[in-house]
């Protein structure tokens, strides 16, 4: 061999090895990101996630648990719900005493390092499946006998109705049924009135019982604590600021002045000033219920997120707020997109490229001189109304 072509052998391999480990050296330190990135992967994680369609036998609210015969199983199973389970009834949150024993319900398990299903993370009706998975499914036929729909997966599915369904062929409706019975058919309108009723029956829920959170942080000797809302509790956690009054569940009950309010995904992160001795009756973890004086109703009617006008300290945070406001709108199917239920923010950045291109998006946007509201406003007519709701692409 020339020593031409030793040389350019030799450089090759360099290339591709890195002359680093071809002289023997140590590798150079791997970044941050590199870091981050072997840790978590480039899967998301609600792909792993187990969801299956069940009947739901029991119900028992106090301790929070359900019975549930799972399709394809022959014995029902009791099932606690993770402390911060989401639940659905007619398109909108829910709470477990609503929920008809009988009916079919769609089930999102919490698994644990085996992957094995330990709890209930997501419990649904079938209106708010349907709805979640794209705004119904199709009436294919009807007779005396019963109704016949397609799913958005899997083969038609015929029902027995005791009243033989009206409504027109080959258009969406919604269907929650009981066994083999086909317990309600409501078209777009019908179940959009349920969703209201809905909505009404849980704004005085939230009003009555307060808001859902866990208790994060405490620090007794400076007064302050922080309460971590659920996901249902976005829009009225959201509308606080600072200096408005607040109390939380003790016996007597503790009040608070809202230091600090911040999205951090789907759920808000409310830093409160607090008596410290009050703190006495609380634990990090614990799981609290937060009452606040109810906002108006157009915190709850309005398109846009109620703190869409405030101002914030620089452009990054500006940027991590519209990322924990917006749901993902790309049009990966499968149950798979974790940004299309619990916001952008909470994409996988190491393996979706969504969140990074938002990040570009919404910087050169800011750079033109678009205000917040103007940079929603926009994403909202080019993204359609998923930009602002959970669902998912079947």
């Amino acid at each position: 061999m020339s020593t031409a072509v030793a040389n350019r052998a030799l450089l090759l391999i360099a290339c591709c090895l890195g002359a680093s480990a071809l002289l023997g050296a140590e590798p150079a330190p791997k970044s941050t990101n590199d870091k981050i990135i072997e840790v978590a992967g480039k899967a998301e994680f609600l792909r792993g996630v187990p969801k299956r369609f069940a009947a739901l036998k029991a119900v028992d609210p106090v301790r929070q648990r359900v019975t549930l015969l799972i399709e394809g199983e022959t014995l029902p199973k009791v099932w606690p719900l993770a402390p911060d389970a989401e639940v659905k009834v007619s398109g909108w949150w829910g709470r477990l005493d609503q929920f008809k024993i009988g009916d079919r319900v769609w089930v999102w398990f919490q698994v644990d390092r085996q992957k094995q299903a330990v709890a209930v993370a997501m419990l649904a009706d079938e209106l708010s499946e349907e709805d979640i998975h794209g705004r119904g499914v199709i009436l294919v036929a009807r007779d005396a006998e019963g109704v016949t729909f397609k799913p958005t997966k899997g083969d038609d599915r015929k029902l027995k109705t005791n009243r033989p369904s009206e409504l027109p062929l080959n258009k969406p409706v919604y269907v929650q049924s009981s066994g083999n019975v086909a317990r309600l058919v409501l078209d777009a309108a019908m179940f959009e009135d349920r969703r209201n009723e809905q909505r009404a029956a849980m704004r005085k829920r939230w009003a009555d019982e307060g808001l859902p959170g866990t208790a994060t942080f405490l620090h007794r000797f400076s007064g302050e604590m922080e309460v971590m809302l659920d996901h249902e509790a976005m829009r009225w956690g959201r509308s606080l600021q600072p200096g408005d009054e607040v109390r939380l569940d003790a016996d007597p009950p503790i009040a608070a002045v809202v230091k600090q309010v911040r999205p951090w995904r789907e759920h808000t992160e409310i830093r409160m000033v607090v008596d410290g001795f009050d703190q006495s009756d609380v634990n990090v973890g614990q799981r609290v219920r937060l009452h606040m004086k109810p906002p108006p109703a157009e915190v709850d009617d309005a398109e846009l997120p109620p703190d869409v006008d405030r101002p914030r300290a620089s452009r990054e945070e500006r940027i991590e707020w519209f990322l924990a406001s917006i749901y993902c709108t790309c049009g990966i199917a499968g149950d798979g997109c974790t940004g299309h239920f619990y916001t952008l923010a909470s994409c996988n950045p190491n393996g979706c490229g969504m969140p990074n291109q938002a990040r570009k998006e919404l910087g050169a946007l800011m750079e033109k001189g678009l205000t917040d509201r103007e940079i929603f406003e926009r994403l909202l007519k080019d993204r359609g109304p998923d930009l602002l709701r959970p669902h998912l692409v079947p």
